[in-house]
């Protein structure tokens, strides 16, 4: 299984997710966090719905698994980009840094200052450097219909090339609203952050959606 590009993709997407939610739902039931729809409210932050005891025992855990099936996912695909002559060496680096700053803020993921810093550090940079890895993966993959024609479905490789894009683009638009203090509407930095998150996981669904074979290795 660890070696199924196309069940790395959909653990990729199913095991963050669930693990929001259930962090979530928990923290809730605790009187944790409130309660609302986050990705229309924005009532809390994804990183408040894990961190505190006892939920932290549960998210932490499970996301440095997340973390180490990221990392596998990115090597897996990589190397089979080689059958079509990609440079793959700077895109590598990229998704490898993206995985250290997940574990990053994972690791840092609870109260007081030095923890703030690490955790924001952690998942910006994370964010960053895993959108860029999955634009230019998309983009190699979009100019390349002809050739991956027989293994892909060329459909969903474009809903992500598209994807990638607008998270690009509107990651840039959407940085300065994030770093500011915005005092008439604090949920907006939560709003963002939950949809932004989710779409990113989109990514993976759509990648595992993109084969045509089965059994892909």
């Amino acid at each position: 299984m660890w070696t199924n590009l196309r069940a790395l993709a959909v653990i990729c997407f199913i095991l963050p997710i669930t693990t929001v939610i259930i962090s979530y739902i928990v923290s809730v039931k605790l009187d944790l966090v409130p309660a609302c729809i986050p990705n229309f409210e924005g009532c809390t932050s994804i990183s408040r719905a894990g961190r505190n005891v006892p939920v932290k025992y549960f998210f932490k855990p499970i996301m440095f698994l997340y973390a180490f099936i990221l990392f596998l996912f990115w090597h897996n695909l990589l190397e089979k980009l080689k059958s079509f002559k990609i440079e793959k060496k700077k895109i590598f680096w990229l998704a490898i840094l993206s995985v250290l700053f997940l574990v990053l803020y994972i690791a840092f993921l609870g109260e007081g200052k030095i923890y703030v810093f690490f955790r924001k550090v952690g998942i910006y940079i994370y964010i960053f450097f895993t959108v860029i890895t999955q634009f230019l993966v998309s983009n190699k993959l979009y100019f390349l219909k002809k050739k991956i024609i027989k293994i892909y479905n060329f459909k969903f490789i474009k809903i992500n090339y598209f994807l990638t894009f607008f998270l690009v683009i509107s990651g840039i638009i959407l940085l300065p609203v994030l770093v500011i203090k915005i005092d008439n509407f604090p949920e907006i930095k939560n709003i963002i952050s939950w949809n932004y998150f989710f779409l990113i996981q989109l990514y993976f669904l759509f990648f595992s959606l993109s084969f045509k074979k089965s059994n892909v290795r």
